[in-house]
């Protein structure tokens, strides 16, 4: 399952912005919702469910192992930009 959540550019520059800078937070709650939908469908468990993600996907999946490590039975964190602070351009 591939999920397209808010902030990505798949659906537009409104779907896009709608994920931006106040609004981040609907980029994770969008994520747990495709993951609680899989476990509620039964179409896998907390236990079978994996997450893989890099670059801004990696901080989406840091995210994802603090908030909710009870959604998913694996995380592939891949070279995340977790330390925002620091962050540089």
């Amino acid at each position: 399952v591939e999920a397209n959540i808010r902030g990505g550019g798949e659906f537009g520059p409104a779907w896009h912005q709608a994920g931006l800078k106040s609004k981040r937070h609907k980029c994770y709650e969008d994520f747990i919702a495709v993951g609680e939908d899989l476990v509620d469908s039964k179409i896998c468990t907390p236990k079978t469910l994996a997450a893989r993600g890099g670059s801004n996907g990696g901080l989406l999946m840091g995210m994802m192992y603090v908030s909710r490590p009870d959604l998913f039975g694996a995380i592939h964190c891949a070279v995340p930009l977790l330390d925002m602070k620091r962050y540089h351009t």
